[in-house]
């Protein structure tokens, strides 16, 4: 038997489904206020004490196995920019819509 024309007709009918009942799935609202309150925990958690320690430990490590030829000098600079990313994120994307309004 030729499995193409099985498959063919089993997208077919899928699409026909998809058509007569997604309309009722369409005009469903979503609530993202549980999604929104995770992200902004996972924001805090990141923005917190803790990450403050992190990045403390991870410039004063980079810098010194830096000054002592042990790595590249990029990786402090990644340090350093990935904490201006995290602690001046919201101070950057603040800008842009104050910018692009």
């Amino acid at each position: 038997m030729n499995t193409k024309i099985y498959r063919t007709g089993a997208i077919a009918a899928t699409a026909l489904l998809l058509i007569a009942h997604g309309q009722e799935v369409i005009a469903q609202d979503i609530d993202f206020g549980k999604a929104e309150d995770t992200g902004n925990q996972i924001v805090g958690f990141m923005r917190g004490p803790l990450a403050t320690i992190i990045f403390v430990l991870a410039f004063a490590v980079t810098g010194f196995l830096a000054a002592m030829n042990r790595i590249s000098w990029v990786w402090v600079g990644g340090v350093i920019l990935g904490a201006v990313l995290v602690f001046g994120g919201p101070a950057f994307v603040d800008n842009l819509r104050s910018i692009l309004e």
